[in-house]
């Protein structure tokens, strides 16, 4: 079976099925859903198919950060990360959702052109509100999709890249030509170790074909499980805090912090952050620290 109609068919059995994946309580950071910023979420949505796409803002006027979230294979639908998607908006940033395919679309030819299309017309739609700060981040099939989208061209410099266990790119055919992203983007390639759908084949590729940018601006993260945590393919997934699905301390102390980190970078330089919390899980409740992120070079 197709790597990602494998992955697709396990999400959709995991929300039809209301699974509860919850890890043995650890020490986590606070989460802001309901205090300031957060005052509410409003949410659109725009188009049809596969050119369907989501905004997500927070309800009190300004400008904002925009970071596209970009799903991985059958998760067509925002309720697959929520939870993340309301911690970024209570953290005062617009979430753009492209839906790149029609469920159970296989043909991944246009992935690419489809969140593009998407994330140029969000931007118009969001004229005046976004601060001209733009951040990808994607998981799987969005992982390979966030760096084609960053060597584009045709929507704004992102400040920097998430690519969450990237793959399948069929030996980089699906890739782009990753040397036209610009050299003073960042880029964080993150991969869990016990990922047995797309492995860390493409994460290495995506590290080996971004020369461009220096080690300074650049890392590849491997999430280490430990415990009932278990960095597999489907936990990144962050369906909601509210039915207690697929939320744990490898979303808020590994995914989401990295991705907040690269937002309140400054200088826009991992020289300018601190290895140590990037690299943290928290702690357990007995007190013994989470295995920490593995730095591969």
């Amino acid at each position: 079976m197709e790597p990602f109609i494998k992955a697709g068919l396990v999400l959709i059995t995991l929300i039809l099925g209301s699974v509860q994946v919850h890890a043995e309580p650890v020490a986590i950071p606070q989460v802001n859903m309901d205090g300031p910023p957060y005052e509410g979420m409003v949410r659109e949505v725009h188009g049809e198919g596969s050119q369907r796409y989501w905004i997500f803002r927070p309800a009190a006027p300004g400008r904002y950060p925009v970071v596209v979230l970009i799903h991985g294979w059958a998760a067509t639908e925002p309720i697959f990360y929520m939870a993340w998607i309301r911690h970024l908006v209570g953290d005062g940033i617009i979430v753009v959702y492209p839906r790149y395919q029609n469920l159970l679309d296989t043909s991944s030819e246009n992935f690419t052109e489809n969140s593009a299309y998407a994330v140029r017309k969000a931007l118009g739609d969001l004229e005046g509100e976004f601060n001209e700060r733009l951040y990808i981040a994607g998981h799987s099939a969005g992982g390979i999709i966030a760096v084609n989208l960053a060597a584009r061209g045709d929507i704004p410099k992102p400040v920097a890249v998430l690519s969450i266990q990237p793959g399948d790119s069929e030996g980089g055919r699906k890739l782009q030509n990753l040397s036209k992203i610009p050299g003073d983007v960042i880029l964080v390639v993150m991969a869990g170790d016990a990922d047995t759908i797309t492995g860390t084949a493409d994460s290495h590729r995506i590290m080996r074909m971004t020369p461009q940018i220096p080690p300074g601006r650049k890392i590849f993260l491997l999430v280490q499980s430990d415990r009932t945590l278990v960095a597999d393919h489907l936990s990144p997934l962050a369906v909601s805090d509210e039915y207690g699905l697929l939320v744990d301390n490898l979303d808020y102390s590994g995914y989401w912090k990295v991705l907040d980190i690269l937002i309140d970078l400054e200088g826009d330089s991992l020289t300018s952050a601190d290895m140590d919390e990037l690299t943290g899980m928290g702690t357990w409740d007995d007190g013994r620290p989470v295995k920490r992120m593995k730095i591969i070079t």
